[in-house]
């Protein structure tokens, strides 16, 4: 695949903001390739697609309940929030086009050695726009730790993993490149805290609701603030071996293959 961005700024799926116009303009081909690699690293992340077997007389529309609750494993737990990191590389352009070729491991080094002038100096230095700094970085972590308080973690827990990933691609990732934004961290912060002491919370008081017969409207709501009671059982649901696709980012691309997971 070629993915020559032409100095534009691309959005996930090929979406493209075009300067001072403002204006959002599809454009078909590089959308294909971005909504093939999204695809891609989805069933990275997926290590089986087939769906786990629901609960008896489980309603369809509400959260899972009953004894299938939350079993962590931090190494299998840290190989998938690392996948999800590969993909970030794959999928965001800037990061992909140039890590192979300016990261430096005396960067990191740097970043490590004076961790509070290089944060300081690197937000000064981040010029990247709201929906980057201000949307995408706290959903992301929001999303990270709903991840993890339905996987099993204590909220110090959670807060310690997710903030290890923040410094992890902050200081390593992106630092191997140039130097990490405080900006980033404080809204990476900002979105596992909103996360681990306001979303799960809700949810788990909606989902205690609706398992002692409450099931009024507001209480699904409240139980779908942490999307994650759905979709981790699909990942983590006990299952034969099954057949996964997995995609590693190289130089130019991504390596592709096939391999069979399961206990």
């Amino acid at each position: 695949m070629d993915f020559q961005d032409s100095g534009h700024i691309l959005i996930l799926l090929g979406l493209k903001v075009k300067g001072s116009r403002r204006r959002f303009v599809l454009e078909s081909g590089t959308m294909l390739k971005r909504l093939t690699l999204v695809l891609l690293c989805a069933a990275f992340l997926l290590p089986a697609l087939a769906p786990v077997a629901g609960k008896a007389g489980d309603d369809a529309g509400s959260c899972r309940q009953g004894n299938e609750r939350k079993k962590k494993d931090l190494l299998l737990d840290a190989a998938v929030v690392g996948a999800a990191v590969c993909a970030y590389v794959l999928v965001i352009p800037d990061t992909r086009r140039r890590i192979f070729r300016e990261a430096q491991i005396g960067k990191v080094w740097q970043n490590f050695r004076r961790p509070f002038w290089s944060a300081r100096e690197g937000g000064r230095r981040d010029h990247n726009g709201f929906w980057i700094n201000y949307v995408g970085h706290p959903l992301s972590f929001m999303a990270l730790g709903l991840f993890l308080k339905e996987r099993g973690y204590s909220d110090l827990e959670t807060m310690a993993f997710t903030q290890a990933v923040s410094v992890g691609w902050e200081y390593v990732i992106e630092g191997s490149m140039w130097l990490p934004s405080s900006k980033d961290l404080a809204t990476d912060l900002a979105g596992s805290l909103v996360a681990v002491f306001v979303l799960a919370p809700l949810s788990d008081l909606g989902e205690r609701r609706i398992a002692a017969g409450d099931r009024r409207w507001g209480n699904r709501l409240l139980c779908w603030l942490n999307p994650f009671k759905k979709i981790n059982p699909l990942v983590f649901g006990g299952r034969n071996k099954a057949l996964s696709l997995h995609a590693f980012p190289r130089r130019g691309g991504a390596v592709i293959g096939l391999a069979w997971v399961g206990p």
